[in-house]
């Protein structure tokens, strides 16, 4: 009798106990949003521009110039301004053109200065591995905005003309960082200007140079167990 009675106590205790009592217990677990946060984000940063123009009809264009970024978030930035100075040479469609058909072009475009202004949005940011010793940082960005180009028409009679266009900036580059403040870029832009008399759209490959920094330091949350860590780290 007592055998039974300490049984149907037991018994009794499981059931009223429900799953938690004979089920593992489970644990929750931490929800993982992103592989790293960005540990090379500034809010300013100057660049260096060296880019080609290659189908520009009458000249060869090697665009220099430099550039100022303001970062508003891992995310988000705003280039301020992109200005830029046109080294041209000539190509020999004209000197064909003369030579083989007996025809001289009325006059020649020529691109001398551009300025743009450009909405920046960073969505993509990864590593790579070099030679399996080394990591390099990097992010992929996409850009627009609206700017000004400059061109100089030279008339065969030897007279020269200014003209202001407006112009249309797209492109998409991707940025290494080779250091906390330094980072070297591609890019591809196609550019839409807006000529009097027509709208010249030219394919702009380049590369830049970019330097980052903080007018003041950034705060940053610190993880109190990697701060722990990093102590006892230090102190070995």
């Amino acid at each position: 009798m007592y055998k039974l009675m300490v049984m149907a106590i037991m018994l009794g205790s499981i059931l009223l106990s429900g799953p938690s009592g004979w089920c593992a217990e489970q644990v929750d677990e931490e929800k993982v949003v992103a592989v790293q946060n960005r540990i090379f984000h500034r809010t300013h940063e100057i660049d260096t521009y060296f880019g080609y123009i290659a189908d520009d009809d009458f000249f060869n264009v090697y665009p220099l110039g430099i550039g100022y970024t303001f970062h508003f978030s891992e995310n988000f930035a705003w280039e301020v301004a992109r200005v830029q100075y046109m080294f041209n040479t000539e190509k020999d469609l004209s000197q064909t053109l003369q030579n083989d058909f007996n025809v001289q072009p009325e006059r020649f475009p020529e691109q001398k200065y551009m300025a743009h202004s450009h909405f920046v949005f960073k969505p993509l940011y990864g590593k790579h591995a070099f030679m399996n010793r080394s990591v390099i940082n990097n992010e992929i960005y996409l850009f627009a905005g609206p700017g000004m180009v400059q061109y100089e028409w030279d008339y065969s009679t030897g007279e020269s003309q200014i003209e202001n266009a407006f112009s249309l900036s797209f492109g998409a580059g991707l940025k290494y960082f080779l250091s906390d403040k330094i980072s070297l870029s591609v890019e591809i832009r196609d550019l839409l200007n807006f000529r009097e008399d027509d709208t010249e759209n030219n394919v702009y490959f380049g590369l830049s140079i970019g330097y980052r920094f903080n007018m003041a330091p950034r705060h940053v949350k610190e993880d109190p167990t990697m701060k722990r860590l990093k102590r006892i780290l230090d102190e070995e």
